[in-house]
């Protein structure tokens, strides 16, 4: 009997790891092919992101790769997908452009900041400085993702889903509000990081990056730049207090930078804060309250099948064929409930423990 079984679970092992090796090849080379078909429909340049995720699909059935990835499979998918949306929904928003964040600041302060800031203190080393903390932006959810691997495994889940439910609340607003950044929709405006920067360094770093990500030229509001450092700041602050002060210089210097480079509207960075504070309520209050809630009306609510044993056990004590029958009966259409499954057990203790009827209760022959 033991052999048999250990026979029968080689088999199935068998199987899986064929079947394994089966859907690690097509599920890639489908995955490839639908985004090969969407890139020449569509003249999308594609980039990295698209081909690390095939890999990713691949590594989901390996078992030695699996292991490994278990625990940053949901970062690295939320960073690929956001990274593979924010082309395509640049491609499909970008006929349908809206100024909001432009006329608003317009009527807030009268003139854009961005060109305040640009003709009043515009000077080299802020060039340099801005271009640094811009940058930042593409490195740091992910380092800061490590270390909270390395040093808090709980908040690392949390922090991944904060940023989810904070990059795909902009994704869908980039789809359905496309706004256009400073540098495109207001006259005189000069990007800094290709125009200033690129030309000091004798080297079109920032032309190439953009150009070779095919990034949304459209998606100023809200500014990511200003939501994810937030994010991050807001974390490092929970998890270690007044000693992650000092981290709040980050997100600070990235919104200045943003501004000042001419990438994004004050409005885009007040929208940004705003779509990280969301998302950070959302994984710390509203999402365990309604966990909380799940899990009390579970314990709350026992299931059908818990019920029906309960029901047979404690109600269903027959002490003759016809009461037997008559609670029988109400079983019937029960879930999880089988008419013959207690015949066995009733007959037991009809023949075993038959119990005789209280006096008041017994027939007397008529006289």
């Amino acid at each position: 009997m033991v052999e048999n079984q250990e026979t029968t679970k080689i088999n199935l092992k068998l199987k899986f790891d064929h079947s394994s090796r089966l859907f690690a090849l097509l599920f890639p080379a489908a995955y490839l092919v639908a985004i090969a078909l969407f890139c020449v429909q569509y003249s999308v340049i594609p980039g990295p992101e698209l081909l690390v995720l095939a890999f990713l699909i691949y590594a989901t059935y390996n078992k030695r790769t699996w292991l490994f990835l278990k625990a940053w499979l949901p970062f690295i998918t939320v960073f690929t997908s956001y990274e593979i949306m924010f082309s395509i929904v640049g491609v499909i928003a970008k006929n349908h452009l809206h100024a909001g964040p432009l006329n608003l600041e317009l009527l807030l302060f009268g003139q854009i900041p961005t060109i305040t800031l640009q003709q009043t203190i515009r000077m080299p080393a802020l060039d340099y400085l801005g271009a640094i903390f811009y940058s930042l932006h593409f490195f740091a959810p992910t380092i800061f993702a490590f270390i909270l691997w390395r040093k808090n495994p709980t908040n690392h889940l949390k922090y991944t889903i904060a940023l989810g439910v904070c990059t795909y609340a902009a994704l869908i607003t980039f789809l359905f509000y496309a706004v256009a950044p400073p540098w495109i929709a207001v006259p005189n405006t000069i990007r800094v990081l290709t125009s200033s920067v690129d030309a000091s360094l004798g080297i079109p770093v920032y032309r190439t990056l953009f150009d070779f990500l095919s990034p949304n030229l459209y998606a100023a509001f809200p500014s990511m730049h200003s939501a994810l450092p937030t994010v991050i700041a807001l974390f490092a602050i929970k998890i270690w207090k007044h000693k992650a002060l000092p981290s709040l210089a980050f997100p600070i210097g990235v919104w200045f930078s943003a501004i000042y480079l001419g990438e994004h509207y004050v409005i885009d960075i007040i929208g940004g804060i705003t779509y990280a504070i969301a998302a950070f309520a959302a994984t710390e209050i509203i999402l365990p309250t309604i966990t909380k809630r799940l899990k009390e009306k579970k314990k709350n609510n026992p299931n059908n099948q818990t019920f029906t044993k309960t029901y047979i056990q404690n109600v269903l004590t027959p002490h003759n064929n016809h009461q037997r029958c008559t609670h029988t009966s109400k079983l019937v259409g029960l879930p999880g409930f089988e008419p013959g499954s207690i015949a066995p057990e009733a007959t037991s203790l009809d023949q075993t423990s038959r119990q005789p009827q209280p006096k008041h209760l017994q027939l007397k022959p008529n006289l």
